[in-house]
């Protein structure tokens, strides 16, 4: 696991947060965006687990993305 995801399983979730909305802000973002940064994919799945991201599957470009929940 790199140095960067390993951050990521000891940020407080709050502060994952703070950072996914600094970094992407409330728009839909491509999961494959997010799999090339090792940060962010350990915090997708932080976030994800909590509740705190919204998924949605893209029928007509069959891709899956993600939002802060609002």
């Amino acid at each position: 696991m790199s140095t960067e995801a390993l951050q990521a399983m000891v940020t407080d979730i709050d502060v994952l947060i703070d950072l996914w909305v600094a970094r992407f802000g409330n728009e839909w973002v491509d999961l494959i965006v997010i799999e090339e940064e090792p940060f962010f994919m350990t915090a997708y799945k932080r976030l994800k687990k909590d509740g705190a991201l919204e998924m949605h599957y893209l029928t007509d470009r069959a891709k899956l993305v993600c939002r802060m929940a609002e």
